[in-house]
């Protein structure tokens, strides 16, 4: 696999515990940079930009089979070994959290906990949609882009300046984004959730109706590891940390505090 070399940014003292901020499809490392400010007097904070997103390359050719989710979790444990990266707390966010899944099952070792906010362990639709999600994202972001850029935005973020934050960060992964959701039309993790060594918390989020009817199978894989808890964030949607972002942080700080207790 060639991995990319993915875009960053890296505060804090890197002699302590490290922070991982991933974040979904269509979204970049700004996305966290409240969370590089709050948390960075006791982490190292590293949050990235995927392949396709913010200022990371494009992989070329700029095809769907370029987007996978092990391409992705590939280049994420590239940067990890290229900065040297070790007890890291690993936070993704929707598709952030799902490649979280992938990165901390293959390099277990290197990880403190996973926490995930947005992010169900399996999504279900037939995989035959894949190309039909994939084709209506082509034709409404080659015809009426902004529009459907506005659109996402809308539906991902509670407020308006979450919603600009969205608007801006899609419009740097236009390109990237059919690929990438063609990606996460049908996959299971529920498997790894439940046998993971590694401590798992799941933040719902009140808000997040989409992903919160899409939980039965994960709640379920996670009854199954005592290493694994729900964490119930009230007033958030899908992008939380966007959301309300004091709210978010002062709950991934009791998260953070709460492992190995």
């Amino acid at each position: 696999m060639n991995s990319i070399r993915l875009n960053y940014l890296s505060t804090g003292n890197r002699h302590k515990e490290t922070l991982l901020f991933v974040h979904g499809a269509g979204g970049n490392a700004n996305q966290f940079q409240i969370q590089q400010d709050f948390f960075s007097d006791r982490y190292q904070v590293v949050s990235l930009s995927l392949r396709g997103h913010g200022d990371s390359p494009k992989p070329s050719p700029n095809t769907t089979d370029q987007y996978t989710l092990d391409l992705f979790a590939a280049d994420i444990i590239q940067l990890i070994k290229d900065l040297d990266l070790s007890s890291i707390h690993f936070v993704g966010n929707s598709a952030g959290g799902v490649l979280g899944f992938l990165v901390v099952s293959q390099m277990h070792e290197r990880f403190a906990s996973l926490t995930t906010f947005g992010t169900t362990g399996q999504m279900k639709f037939p995989k035959f949609m894949a190309p039909v999600f994939r084709g209506f994202d082509d034709f409404m972001l080659r015809y009426f882009k902004n529009w459907y850029l506005n659109l996402m935005a809308s539906q991902t973020a509670m407020n308006e300046s979450a919603k600009e934050i969205c608007f801006q960060m899609f419009v740097k992964a236009t390109l990237a984004i059919p690929h990438f959701r063609y990606n996460l039309v049908n996959y299971d993790f529920t498997g790894l959730i439940a046998q993971s060594t590694v401590p798992y918390t799941l933040i719902r989020c009140e808000f997040d109706k989409g992903i919160n009817g899409m939980l039965d199978s994960t709640l379920n894989a996670m009854r199954k590891n005592k290493l694994a808890k729900v964490i119930e964030l009230e007033g958030v949607g899908h992008v939380a940390n966007l959301d309300n972002p004091e709210t978010f942080n002062n709950c991934l700080n009791d998260v953070l505090n709460n492992i190995n207790r």
